[in-house]
């Protein structure tokens, strides 16, 4: 009878966790199901703002827009930090200290975002040179390029009234140069003579072997320093043989400081930056391309037509009329009620580029008529052409105006557009998040015109 009781005990005590298995798992299932229903209401909340993106990019035309939501609830600040993250692959910057970074900032507040790059700046920099102090060179350099990425990050939405500005601004270029120091060969900081100033920037050259090579000339945009564009490309082109060559225009950098805005004459300035390459000896005249990002998809072409050493042209994107691109963008459709209304963080990154042309402080709407004679002729573009187009910033109506007009007048066959694609994080101003990619399409048509 006892085997028997144990027995009945025991088939009960199964019965039990058979049911309570089952239960649990109805409930595991059903919680599953939920969970499953959030995710794709979640991929379908995340399509469609996508799609609303793509949808006011057709409308108003925004330089600063991003298409796939990274960490802030404020757009302009969110693509910011795609900015710097894109810098990644070049060595500008570290995930865990981006992330950390932003896990500090208050969204959408600019000065924020100012102390908080600021102070990372300051940690990668301090081990930049207790490294260096005992001789790890590597190690040092590396820090020290981050910590110029960091600097210049935390200066994006900063006004140059700022006590701060200037500091940030030396701190941004003398730890790119100590970085400059620790290559081999060593990057050179150079300074090129023009009219009462100097135009600033770096060579750097693949080897000491004396002989040329091919060479890629970078210039900015609207609201660049030299330095964003080593980040931007500068080691890609070193990997693939390539000298490389940056400076910053007037308007560009720290030149506003003395005076030099942005002005319609590129061709004037990029002589004396075209007499300089060709003054160097490790450059192969024959195989010098210019790069231009953002509105150096003006200046570029625009020089292009007046300098025929200027042979192969690479644009990201074309912007053949600045005026008619800027009254497409949101602080020339805005009213000033509606630009006093800004998230601050919008309207100081804006006004910064504003001060650029000359314009008064958050004067932000003046720009547009700065622009009025900027404009070049791509009929007079006569060597090889590369233009390279997001596909979100592809879908302003405007945007794509131009790139036809630019691709219908070049008289060399040797042309191409490209519409780099959603789908491979490649959808934003200058393909900034996806640099790889950029550099990928930019030096495989090189090499080819180089064979």
């Amino acid at each position: 009878m006892k085997i028997k009781g144990v027995r009945r005990k025991g088939i009960f005590i199964y019965i039990v966790t058979i049911l309570c298995v089952l239960i649990c798992a109805s409930i595991v299932q059903g919680e599953t199901n939920m969970n499953c229903k959030e995710i794709c209401q979640a991929d379908k909340s995340s399509e469609g703002a996508k799609t609303d993106q793509k949808e006011e990019q057709k409308e108003t035309y925004d330089a600063h827009r991003s298409y796939v939501k990274l960490h802030f609830d404020d757009e302009e600040m969110d693509f910011a930090l795609q900015w710097v993250l894109g810098s990644i692959s070049n060595g500008g910057c570290e995930l865990g200290e981006a992330f950390y970074t932003a896990s500090c900032i208050k969204d959408g507040d600019p000065k924020s975002w100012q102390e908080e790059w600021e102070k990372m700046a300051q940690r990668v920099e301090a081990r930049a040179k207790t490294s260096l102090a005992a001789g790890h060179k590597v190690s040092a350099r590396q820090s020290f390029q981050r910590a110029s990425n960091y600097y210049r990050t935390a200066m994006v939405s900063m006004l140059p009234d700022n006590p701060k500005f200037k500091g940030l601004a030396k701190k941004t270029r003398s730890c790119l140069k100590e970085a400059g120091k620790l290559y081999d060969p060593p990057m050179e900081y150079i300074e090129i003579p023009f009219e009462n100033t100097v135009l600033p920037g770096y060579f750097m050259k693949v080897d000491n072997s004396g002989k040329k090579r091919k060479t890629l000339l970078m210039i900015g945009g609207g609201e660049t320093f030299a330095e964003d564009n080593f980040f931007y490309i500068a080691p890609q082109a070193i990997k693939r043989g390539y000298n490389f060559l940056t400076v910053d225009l007037p308007g560009q950098g720290m030149l506003p400081m003395e005076g030099h805005f942005f002005r319609a004459d590129t061709e004037v300035p990029m002589k004396v930056v075209m007499d300089y390459a060709y003054s160097r000896p490790e450059i192969d005249r024959e195989k010098l391309a210019v790069f231009g990002i953002s509105n150096g998809g003006y200046f570029v072409p625009r020089a292009a037509m007046y300098d025929k050493r200027i042979k192969e042209v690479v644009v990201s994107s074309a912007v053949v009329d600045n005026y008619r691109m800027f009254i497409e963008m949101p602080f020339a459709k805005d009213t000033q009620e509606e630009i006093d209304k800004w998230p601050p963080f919008k309207l100081y990154t804006t006004a910064a580029v504003a001060w650029r042309w000359g314009c008064d402080r958050l004067d932000v709407k003046d720009q547009v008529e700065k622009t009025k004679d900027f404009q070049f002729d791509p009929s007079k573009v006569t060597g090889p052409f590369l233009d390279l187009v997001g596909e979100g910033e592809y879908e302003n109506e405007e945007t794509q105006r131009q790139q036809k007009e630019c691709m219908d007048a070049l008289p060399n066959p040797n042309k191409k557009l490209i519409i780099t694609p959603a789908n491979e994080g490649a959808s934003s101003h200058c393909i900034s998040e996806n640099r790889s990619l950029m550099a990928q399409l930019v030096f495989d048509w090189l090499d080819e015109i180089y064979k």
